[in-house]
């Protein structure tokens, strides 16, 4: 048996920060990893996804490019090249990560993990025995009960990674993040592409105007969108794999196409570590924890996606180094959800902080809404870069922001002075009167404040 202070269980982002934070303190650490360290993001999420949209994005601009008076490039694209491109750049951000744990003092335990008491934790043939343990072992795609669909086959974002020819009909179960950047990523290369979702629009959980651009953004580029239908089943043809979808008013609706992905969203992924022997409670999204990461074992936390919390890669390491905070020191620490940003890295992109504007007025504000178009930003004329627009959402009588909803070039970067200012408590005022440089896409959020105040 293999006795250590700290056994983290999970080597992803959640597992790498609290790593890196045990490790800072002085104390022994083992790392069970059943696949690549360095988890999800790196290899199936958010560096592979980011590579092949910055591809896509590259490829339309270079389309354009007679627009700038420039020679415009017409030669078909080889997506084998593109997605050699993307393992390039995992490989160089992902690879040697086991080694590089190991020189700073870790020991790394390759296997499934499985608790065999409260303290005791089996992979292979190790029995590992920690005074503090780190439940980090991430999630993985839900994938909906829809009759036919496992028989029939289907993709989800692991295995779109290593298409080398892209499908020419695709369906995408999935109006969310996931779907909408491989949406505009495969219709960019070639693919006619369809969206499903129950909901009654794409990014149902941004602001309803983000979704409405969203959607009308989507249609120029030729992706199809089906939202308030539910898939009845799905089975294979003589050409293909047919989808019988429903939509809400009872009508039926048939296509086929060559592929399917499914980006229905994700669940935690419990399967094997036998938490029952460790007394661990679970809830429908994952392991249950406080604010401090614990579980309602004293001696053992939970981060990242496990907990079901948010699942944001920048979330998940906030919380595996808190949790690795409070099991190796004296203190409490906290996680703070209060100003959370998120984007979605489609193209237009996507970024919002705070409240929606109904959502806003459904918790009883009286708010005003200050909004202002790229198509009007100086910047955005120069560059081209002129669909999409900010949208400021503030107490009316202070004029306190509540949130920040921005779609277009640098959203995800832009979101961040909104979010900046909410952790301030500046008012649409103040960001109003702040000097910002020119010409700038970040002056639509001051001219958006200033539609305001």
């Amino acid at each position: 048996m293999i006795e250590l202070d700290v056994l983290i269980i999970g080597v992803g982002t959640a597992g790498e920060y609290a790593a890196g934070t045990c490790l800072a303190s002085d104390r022994s650490v083992g790392l069970i990893e059943k696949g690549p360290v360095g988890g999800e993001c790196i290899f199936h999420a958010c560096i592979p996804t980011k590579s092949l949209v910055h591809a896509a994005r590259t490829y339309k601009k270079i389309k354009a490019a007679a627009s700038l008076g420039l020679p415009a490039c017409g030669d078909p694209v080889d997506y084998s090249k593109v997605k050699l491109f993307k393992d390039g750049i995992v490989e160089s951000i992902g690879m040697g990560r086991d080694e590089r744990w190991i020189q700073r003092g870790a020991q790394l335990f390759k296997g499934e993990a499985r608790f065999r008491s409260a303290h005791e934790v089996e992979v292979g043939d190790e029995m590992l025995k920690a005074e503090k343990i780190l439940i980090t072992s991430g999630s993985v795609p839900a994938v909906p009960p829809i009759p036919g669909l496992a028989e029939t086959g289907f993709i989800t974002n692991v295995e779109a990674m290593e298409v080398t020819k892209v499908p020419e009909r695709l369906a995408i179960i999935g109006g969310g993040p996931v779907g909408m950047e491989f949406a505009q990523v495969f219709s960019t290369f070639g693919a006619a592409v369809r969206v499903y979702d129950a909901a009654d629009r794409v990014l149902v959980n941004e602001d309803e105007e983000v979704s409405v651009a969203m959607t009308g953004f989507l249609a120029q580029q030729g992706i199809s969108i089906s939202t308030s239908v539910a898939l009845e089943k799905v089975h294979m043809t003589s050409a293909g794999k047919m989808i019988v979808a429903r939509t809400r008013e009872g009508d039926e609706q048939t296509e086929e196409f060559d592929e399917i992905l499914v980006a229905t969203g994700r669940k935690p992924s419990l399967e094997g570590l036998n938490l029952e022997a460790a007394g661990v409670v679970t809830h429908r999204k994952g392991i249950t924890v406080d604010a401090g990461m614990r579980t309602n074992v004293p001696h053992i936390w939970a981060a990242g996606d496990v907990t079901g919390t948010f699942l944001f890669t920048y979330v998940a390491g906030e919380q595996g180094m808190t949790a690795a905070m409070n099991a190796t020191g004296d203190g409490e620490q906290m996680v703070s959800y209060e100003v959370l940003p998120r984007a979605t890295f489609c193209d237009p992109e996507v970024a919002s902080v705070g409240l929606t504007e109904n959502g806003a007025r459904e918790k009883g504000f009286a708010v005003k809404v200050g909004r202002f178009d790229y198509a009007d930003l100086t910047r955005g004329i120069i560059s081209g870069e002129t669909e999409g627009f900010f949208k400021i959402v503030a107490e009316e009588q202070s004029g306190r922001i509540l949130g920040g909803h921005i779609v277009g070039i640098e959203a995800s970067s832009l979101i961040h002075e909104i979010s900046a200012a909410m952790v301030g408590s500046m008012t649409v005022g103040q960001i109003g009167n702040t000097l910002h440089s020119y010409p700038t896409f970040s002056e639509g959020v001051r001219y958006a404040c200033q539609a305001i105040s």
